[in-house]
Order: structure tokens, then sequence, then C-alpha cells
């Protein structure tokens, strides 16, 4: 089981060093659009949002994925709670696989945002 376990920890490692970086990246994209969201009038990136179907729809089935995988999370974090807190491995690993997952949906979407509103140039 020592094998198994530290392969289990290394790959944990590398998925929050992941996530890490994508938060960077998405905080980049965040920032990004929040600089241009001041210079440009709130009517036209209302415009091209809603009147961009393929944009709207994507968004919300990014948004609905990650509040579902919120819920799984806390569904698994509720269960470490009400036993006694040692949870296996394999399920650690796959309670950070679905924040990287949540991480990489929302740079996903600042991403979208971003090439919504520099679109205007």
């Amino acid at each position: 089981m020592g094998f198994m376990s530290d392969s289990f920890n290394t790959f944990s490692i590398i998925i929050n060093i992941a996530s890490i970086v994508l938060a960077l990246i998405g905080l980049f994209f965040v920032i990004q659009n929040w600089r241009v969201w001041r210079k440009i009038g709130l009517d036209i990136i209302k415009a091209k949002a809603f009147l961009n179907k393929e944009f709207l729809e994507w968004n919300w089935v990014c948004i609905v994925v990650v509040g579902a995988l919120i819920v799984i999370r806390r569904i698994f974090r509720f269960y470490e709670l009400m036993t006694d807190g040692t949870i296996s491995p394999g399920i650690k690993v796959i309670f950070d696989i679905i924040g990287f997952v949540v991480i990489l949906l929302l740079v996903l979407i600042a991403y979208q945002w971003y090439k919504l509103i520099h679109d205007h140039k």
C-alpha cells in the first residue's frame, strides 16, 4: 500500500500545482477583463454577450457543471467529516481532480469573456 499511497500523493501534488498555475492564468484573464470593462460601455458588453447564443450556452453549461462538481466535492467532504476523518488516497485524488476541473472551467469562462470583450477593437 505504501507505493500506491506515494503514487496518489505525487499525483495530488501535480494536480495541485497545475491548479495553482491555472488559477494564476485565470486571475490574469479576470484582471484583463475588468480593465477593459471599465473602458467599454456596459450596454456594449451586454449586447455582445446576450446576442451571442453560443457564448451564452457555453457559459451556462460550464456554470452548471462547476456547480455540480462543487456539490460532489462537498459530499466527499461531508462523508469525510461524518466518518473517522480518514478517506482513501484514491478518493483524495478524485477530490483533487474535481477541484482542478472546477478551476479549469472557471478559467475557460474567464477566457471566453476575454475573447468576447477584446473583440471590440
